[in-house]
């Protein structure tokens, strides 16, 4: 009965060590999450209202690059007709942070950014612009964590 009782005592002390290293993974940040490659994370559309005769939209994708966990993304961007990719690579410590689209002011332009964990702000990281003749992606800030 003893040895039975000892066992049990053991089987519970690895079963909690074992418990506590997966919570703290957790709440480290050691257990990130990716997308797979090829997923589209974020993605904007709006109708390009300048051109009377076509009804042409203005749409950028973001897209998980094959080195997704080096925080490596690709953009598509259509501009009616044309098409234009990009690339970019989230901030140096922050390869986890997924990235979100918002449209900026300025015509037919998203600015791709983040949000951190717990916190509202959107950050501007990269820009993606577009009119007739060109269309321009862009770094707009830098950040390190």
């Amino acid at each position: 009965m003893k040895k039975t009782v000892l066992l049990f005592v053991a089987i519970a002390a690895i079963s909690q060590v074992a418990c506590n290293s997966s919570n703290d993974e957790k709440t480290t940040g050691n257990n990130k999450q990716f997308p797979k490659p090829g997923t589209v994370v974020a993605a904007a559309e709006m109708p390009v209202t300048d051109d009377p005769l076509n009804k042409f939209t203005f749409s950028v994708k973001v897209i998980a690059d094959t080195n997704v966990r080096s925080g490596e993304y690709d953009v598509d961007a259509d501009y009616g007709p044309n098409f234009a990719e990009g690339h970019f690579t989230m901030p140096k410590g922050g390869e986890y942070l997924v990235p979100v689209i918002r449209r900026d002011n300025a015509p037919y332009t998203y600015i791709i950014g983040f949000r951190l964990p717990g916190d509202t702000t959107f950050y501007d990281y990269f820009e993606v612009s577009s009119n007739r003749s060109s269309t321009k992606m862009q770094y707009v800030k830098a950040y390190t964590f």
